[in-house]
């Protein structure tokens, strides 16, 4: 049992950790990628026992679900023991991994007998010229491949494929990317476009939500029965197909009301969200040897504090989050 509850000033309490483990990707996808980017040398990563230790911190405080991103998180090496180890901690529940699936398929099996239990694959386009010029690399068909071997594994209440929506790019895809997903227990997750580091963010590249939903043909009913409230994600069903839709509407509708969610970054540091500023460096207490008392009470301390849970208003915030090191 939790000896603590992480509860910040706004009253939400936070039960959800997302871990980058890399900041390393091999997608180019240019709303994401820099020529000028530098990715971190190896000696500054954490370490899986580091990890390990600070997963142990969090639970302590109330946290029971771990989410691995990136960067490309299966780029890192030994990702299943890391993912073995985490599963094997109570009360952690579940044990999530976001990837672009190009390396999925072939370490699938081992993911799922180590623990993994959900999983989000992001894929922006069913167009294969339009995945390599966006990617820079010639991919589509792996992706999908996984995608497919997600769903057959028969492992995840739904297999998640976030899309993240352009405006001149792949809004003409919508209809598509529905026929496809609605017909198979996948849960479509429409993201809108928002201003982070190296988008190249344009208002005529926006979509909303409400445009959104005039482009597409089906009539939605909300999927209250299976939805998580803390979840950014607000979910629907369609009379007779297996699948899901799904919008996470930040730009035009906040969810930061709701959020539950603190994030690790792969070099040590934890960010109270994903538009605030201010993040606080664990790694200097792991290389102390402090116990995980001593850095359980430190996070709580730091997170009573007004400003590290940045609520941003409903147009989003001014400062523009790296989405590569911190994994969404």
């Amino acid at each position: 049992m939790p000896n603590h509850q992480l509860i910040e000033p706004q009253g939400r309490k936070l039960s959800y950790l997302r871990v980058s483990v890399t900041d390393r990707c091999n997608f180019r996808c240019s709303y994401c990628y820099s020529n000028a980017d530098t990715p971190l040398d190896e000696e500054e990563l954490l370490k899986d026992d580091e990890i390990i230790k600070l997963i142990h911190v969090f639970v302590s405080l109330g946290i029971n679900k771990v989410r691995l991103t990136g960067g490309e998180p299966l780029l890192r090496k030994n990702l299943v023991n890391l993912v073995e180890k985490i599963a094997a901690i109570h009360p952690i529940k579940l044990v999530g991994l976001t990837t672009n699936g190009y390396l999925l398929k072939p370490q699938l099996p081992s993911l799922i007998d180590a623990g993994l239990n959900r999983i989000n694959i992001s894929l922006d386009t069913l167009r294969r010229d339009v995945f390599k010029n966006l990617t820079s690399i010639d991919g589509l068909e792996r992706v999908l491949n996984s995608i497919d071997a997600a769903e057959r594994s028969e492992t995840f209440p739904f297999v998640k494929v976030n899309m993240l929506l352009m405006n001149g790019f792949n809004d003409l895809e919508v209809n598509d990317f529905a026929d496809w997903a609605l017909s198979r227990k996948i849960d479509l997750r429409f993201i809108e476009f928002m201003p982070t580091q190296c988008a190249d963010w344009e208002e005529r590249k926006f979509i909303s939500e409400s445009d959104l939903r005039n482009l597409l043909k089906y009539e939605l009913l909300h999927d209250y029965e299976n939805e998580d409230i803390n979840s950014p994600a607000r979910s629907y069903r369609v009379e007779g197909y297996p699948g899901r839709i799904s919008f996470i509407s930040a730009m035009s509708r906040s969810f930061c009301k709701s959020c539950s969610r603190l994030r690790l970054t792969s070099d040590g540091r934890l960010l109270g969200c994903l538009f605030g500023k201010r993040d606080i460096d664990l790694k200097p207490l792991l290389v102390n040897n402090k116990s995980i008392n001593e850095i359980a009470d430190y996070v709580k301390k730091m997170i009573s504090t007004d400003g590290f849970r940045q609520i941003p208003s409903e147009k989003g915030a001014a400062y523009q989050p790296a989405m590569k090191s911190i994994g969404g």
